[in-house]
Order: structure tokens, then C-alpha cells, then sequence
């Protein structure tokens, strides 16, 4: 192996960096011990395997020398993939228990509502409410919520700018889990511009949605 190091040292450095980006784009920001993309646990088995064949060199000559070549750059491209998914959980914010939201005065917590629990272990669901009587906060005026998205939030419970604007961390981590969106609600500034529309600003692209130039928003 200390050969193929040698001779292969470029091309190993490559799968190293490659590694390195492939793990940092892929592994959750929420700091606990499932910061590991699921598809990496299923790459170290195969690497076990590829591995175990190789010892018992159950395959001989040339096809034994490629294998042991590329557990080389394999096991690069891991090292690499769980180094820069380490120092992502590192860096990302403590998944610490949220605060519960406090529903106001038209609003009553759902009796079932769950309390900011680890939902597959990825942060802590946000307090959802009962649905509002009379007319609700066009969660739509949000940029990155379509049609779609809105009526997820709302079986969430989520109705109300004031709810998204007082997400914590952890629950803006579960909420992207939940709907597949790695990073995408910080990304694009939920809290951010629910703030502005529950004080009554009218970003851009309310704006935008109001005068019906966003199709996805549209009524």
C-alpha cells in the first residue's frame, strides 16, 4: 500500500479534497452525533468489504493491484468526507432546547401540539397553534414558501409571521429536515423577512406577490 502511495500520491490528495467537499455539502448543521450523511455509514461498509477481499487476495494479479489502488483512493475520499463533516458539526450552532412560542391572544396551543422534541434527531419542532378565525398571515409573501410549502406549515401549525420570525436554530433545522430543504430557510432569510412582514414592511417580494408576478404565490 506504501508503493501505491507513493506512486499514486496526486490522485489520492485529489480524492482527499474531494472527500472533503462532498462531506460538507452533504452532512447536517445540527451539532449531534448523526452529523454523518446517512449515504457515508453504507460507503464504509462497502470499503470494509473491498477491504476483507483484498487480505484475503481473492483476487490475483492485476484485478487484486486495482482494488487495493481504489480502497487507496476510497479511503482517502472517506477520511476526507468525514474530516470536513466533523469540522461542519463543530462549527454549526449548539442544537439547544428552543424556547416554546406563546401564542397570543386569538390563538390557542393545539392540546396535542408537540412540545420542541428531536425529530429524527435533527433540532426540535417549533409550537404550532390552532388555525386562526378569520383571515390568515399570506405565508406565501415569503420568499421560498409557494402553494405548497404554505399548506405544510400550516398542518405544522405555522400560521402567522410572528411564529417563523421567532424560530430558534434548532427549529429552523428541523423545519429544513422536515421539508428536505438543507439550509435553505437560512438560506433565504424565513425569520428574516417574517420579521419585517409581522411589523408590517412590505419587502420586494411581497410586492412582487401582491401585484401577482410570482406564479408559484399566486392566489
Amino acid at each position: 500500500m506504501s508503493y501505491l502511495l507513493e506512486t499514486y500520491w496526486g490522485w489520492t490528495l485529489l480524492s482527499l479534497v474531494l472527500g472533503c467537499v462532498i462531506g460538507w455539502m452533504t452532512s447536517h448543521t445540527a451539532k449531534h452525533f448523526h452529523w454523518i450523511a446517512r449515504w457515508l455509514y453504507a460507503a464504509l461498509w462497502v470499503f470494509a468489504a473491498g477491504v476483507i477481499v483484498a487480505l484475503l487476495k481473492l483476487l490475483p494479479g492485476r484485478a487484486g493491484l486495482w482494488l487495493e489502488t481504489a480502497l487507496l483512493f476510497f479511503a482517502a475520499y472517506i477520511i476526507g468526507c468525514l474530516l470536513s463533516a466533523w469540522v461542519k458539526s463543530l462549527l454549526s450552532p449548539a442544537a439547544a432546547t428552543s424556547a416554546n412560542l406563546v401564542p397570543d391572544s386569538y390563538s390557542a396551543p393545539l392540546p396535542d401540539a408537540i412540545p420542541a422534541t428531536n425529530a429524527s434527531s435533527v433540532g426540535s419542532r417549533p409550537f404550532g397553534i390552532e388555525r386562526p378565525i378569520g383571515t390568515l398571515d399570506n405565508l406565501k409573501l415569503i420568499s421560498g414558501v409557494g402553494h405548497k410549502n404554505e399548506e405544510v406549515l400550516h398542518e405544522l401549525g405555522i400560521y402567522k409571521f410572528t411564529q417563523i420570525a421567532e424560530w430558534t436554530m434548532p427549529e429552523v433545522h428541523w423545519v429544513e429536515h422536515h421539508f428536505s430543504f438543507p439550509n435553505r430557510v437560512e438560506r433565504e432569510d424565513w425569520r428574516g423577512q417574517a420579521r419585517e412582514l409581522a411589523a408590517g414592511v412590505e419587502t420586494e417580494f411581497a410586492k412582487r406577490v401582491k401585484e401577482g408576478k410570482v406564479d408559484s404565490s399566486k392566489d
